[in-house]
């Protein structure tokens, strides 16, 4: 669309000869200088556009939108602008607003479709976002912009397809367009195709080396990997481009503590560290509250996990986490009936939430009703069939029952999910030592301390062997 920024001039009318002319001239002249001081400016109009400062932004595109003597394009293309300030200060409601009197103003203007697309997308209402895009392809079928963002709607609907379709065409129109890349990257991600996102945020780094949404996702990706190590390398990278970036402090705690959880090294220090600094940059992240609340509780401190969590469940009651973490914490203070509870009610939010569904198992297990315990597991294998935690966790009640030989299996599916997961190696010990397979028990017990050196359980049990 051609804008036209030019505004009709005002010309005062009235004679000048006798009084009452000289009062009409004067009240024309009071009355041009009163409008002319709401008058919008060419400097008004250019940084209406162009002005990164959203209150600033705000002003001079208020002052377009409140000149009458303007266009009705380019009052769209104030209301577009003022939306786009309003949205970059998280202030939904008023943004869409905004958009929709551009659209009014001018229904053939594609950018108000797109920029109230990723408002209703910021509220989560996807089908609204998505029906934008639509109108917006409509009016400019040749808008990578519109392409690349209802991929990312497709991504928050899982339609996977869809996304990566979207994406793929938003860089077939523009090669070099980053946002697009880190897109195809999130909806390959979420289809579970780590190799290709990695390949994708690799092109929007080769395109940009400073981008740092592009090292974050990567670095969630490799933490998804269990590539610890070149997780929190990415993410260090995003944080040294971008340090105000909670997300990726969060992404590097969570890095942090799952490299402390399933390798065994480092601490769990490091990443209450950066889910602190996380909330202390978003104090409204509950996903960082409940985060930081497992780290706490796995490190022991009970209490600080329960305020945590508690605070997580008071910041988003719908947060099926956060139900997950207090219930973890209940856990560990032997509060085993709030426990249930909770877990239960983190599986109700999110049915497919497999390490509720695993700590309702562990629960289960505490209290010696191991089939439930099992059947909790078994549907945490069905959500994600590489979960090996829920594997080796299933392996013990088996053992419990004296199963040793589905205990076997459980244990080894577990090792080769992951093949340095030391207690994993140890429980398969125990099996092969029940089975009374001595030469194989040796073996795990010694692959287990190779592992792990400081497990006293595997040289206990190496010893009594005689290995």
């Amino acid at each position: 669309m051609s804008i036209d920024w030019q505004r009709r001039s005002v010309q005062p009318t009235g004679s000048a000869h006798g009084p009452s002319a000289r009062c009409l001239c004067t009240a024309a002249l009071l009355g041009w200088l009163s409008g002319s001081a709401l008058a919008a400016s060419e400097s008004d109009r250019k940084d209406c556009v162009a002005n990164r400062n959203p209150d600033q932004r705000i002003d001079v595109c208020t002052r377009v939108i409140a000149d009458a003597a303007e266009s009705a394009g380019n009052r769209a293309v104030a209301y577009n602008g003022r939306g786009q300030a309003y949205q970059s200060k998280q202030d939904y409601d008023r943004a869409i607003a905004d958009f929709d009197e551009a659209i009014k103003l001018n229904a053939t203007y594609a950018a108000p479709y797109n920029n109230r697309g990723v408002a209703w997308r910021s509220k989560k209402d996807y089908d609204r976002a998505i029906a934008d895009y639509d109108a917006a392809i409509a009016r400019s079928p040749k808008s990578a912009f519109a392409y690349a963002h209802r991929c990312q709607a497709y991504v928050d609907k899982k339609l996977h397809d869809r996304a990566i379709a979207d994406c793929d065409e938003a860089i077939r129109l523009d090669a070099k367009y980053g946002w697009a890349h880190n897109n195809l990257g999130l909806a390959y991600f979420s289809g579970k195709d780590y190799d290709r996102a990695v390949a994708a945020h690799d092109a929007a780094i080769a395109i940009n080396p400073k981008d740092s949404f592009a090292y974050a996702r990567r670095g969630k990706v490799f933490a998804q990997k269990g590539d610890y190590e070149r997780a929190i390398a990415d993410l260090s990278q995003a944080i040294a481009l971008e340090p105000n970036s909670a997300w990726a402090y969060g992404q590097r705690g969570y890095a942090y503590f799952y490299q402390r959880i399933v390798t065994r090294k480092g601490d769990f220090d490091k990443a209450i560290a950066d889910y602190s600094e996380a909330i202390r940059l978003d104090p409204k992240d509950a996903w960082a509250r409940s985060s930081r609340g497992f780290a706490y509780k796995n490190s022991g401190d009970y209490d600080r996990a329960l305020a945590d969590c508690v605070e997580a469940i008071r910041l988003d009651a719908k947060f099926g986490d956060a139900y997950n973490c207090r219930g973890a914490a209940y856990r560990g203070r032997k509060e085993l009936d709030r426990a249930l509870a909770d877990f239960s009610e983190a599986i109700r939010l999110d049915p497919k939430d497999g390490a509720a569904l695993r700590n309702r198992g562990d629960t289960y297990r505490d209290l010696g009703n191991l089939d439930r315990a099992i059947a909790d597991y078994a549907q945490a294998i069905e959500v994600n069939s590489k979960d090996f935690i829920a594997y080796n966790d299933r392996g013990k009640c088996y053992a419990a029952k004296k199963d040793n030989t589905r205990a076997l299996a459980d244990f080894s599916e577990a090792i080769k999910l992951d093949p340095i997961f030391a207690e994993a190696y140890r429980n398969r010990g125990l099996a092969y030592k029940a089975l009374g397979r001595k030469a194989d028990a040796v073996a795990d017990f010694r692959k287990a301390i190779s592992i792990e050196p400081a497990d006293q359980s595997a040289k206990d049990e190496l010893k009594r062997l005689g290995g």
